[in-house]
């Protein structure tokens, strides 16, 4: 399987990424090879600012970035569009956060290390920014972790979620916790967890702005943030579950299915107040409309 050759399709999640958008996608431009077919496609979904003007004008000037617009203001939903509805035939796809940069050389690294181990599903890249960077990385690799950020997955592992049709439940939370089960379970619980199936890829890296305390805007993100971080504890707890007994085809349509059950609102590490928090945001869109 040649994976440095052909083409490079990267889908690239994109919700209010105005100010970060262009820089995102010039950085993929940037990791261009010779005899390869770059494709950016930006996912936009439900943008109420300038994203899709700026990826527009790209897009004028640059054949290789597509832009596809999504009603849906999620980034599950937009993986699945990806997967099920955009993704071209190739041998490896890349995945990518509209609000950070590919550094020089990423997805390179990322092809390679897929083609030099048949048994992995996926290839992790590893922040160069951030205040923990140094024991993120350390633990991304001990524990071989993928972060939504930056990673690629193998051709033959995105043909066969097609082909099974397992997509992830609408409004789920921390998708690539989620991408990584799927890689290391190789889409069925009864294979078995294998760490094996995600390569950690230390020349592929990614960069990105970190929250500052001296902007309020950043403020109101990390709140929100720590309270996403109690919803997707709570999901991920409630969906293991499920999927243990059942396996992936049984993951709901929507996330607000999983709600239904009691447990899944308690357990895990506890944060107490953005647990609280959480617990409230869940009431309100499990309630009957």
């Amino acid at each position: 399987m040649k994976q440095e050759s052909g083409r490079w399709p990267v889908a690239v999640f994109a919700h209010n990424e105005e100010d970060c958008i262009e820089a995102c996608v010039r950085s993929l431009l940037d990791n261009r090879q010779p005899g390869i077919a770059l494709e950016v496609h930006v996912l936009a979904n439900a943008c109420s600012d300038g994203t899709e003007t700026v990826v527009a004008r790209l897009a004028a000037s640059e054949p290789s970035v597509r832009l596809h617009s999504i009603s849906i203001g999620d980034k599950a939903n937009a993986w699945n569009v990806y997967v099920h509805e955009v993704a071209p035939e190739s041998e490896v796809h890349f995945f990518i956060d509209g609000d950070v940069q590919a550094c020089a050389g990423a997805l390179l690294p990322l092809a390679q290390a897929l083609a030099a181990a048949p048994q992995a599903n996926a290839a992790a890249a590893l922040p160069v920014s951030g205040r923990a960077m140094a024991e993120t990385r350390r633990r991304m690799v001990s524990n071989r972790d993928l972060a939504g950020n930056l990673y690629a997955l193998s051709g033959d592992f995105v043909r066969r979620l097609r082909a099974q049709r397992i997509a992830m439940p609408r409004g789920f939370i921390g998708e690539d916790s989620l991408v990584g089960a799927f890689a290391k379970y190789d889409l069925d619980p009864a294979r078995g967890w294998d760490d094996s199936r995600i390569v950690s890829c230390e020349g592929s890296g990614f960069a990105f702005e970190s929250l500052s305390a001296l902007k309020p805007a950043d403020w109101r993100l990390y709140w929100n943030r720590r309270i996403r971080y109690s919803m997707r504890k709570f999901q991920m707890q409630a969906l293991r579950r499920q999927v243990e007994r059942q396996g992936f085809h049984a993951m709901p349509v929507d996330v607000r299915e999983l709600y239904r059950d009691p447990a899944a609102w308690t357990g895990g590490p506890a944060d107490p107040l953005f647990d609280l928090l959480a617990r409230r945001r869940i009431r309100k869109a499990s309630a009957p409309k």
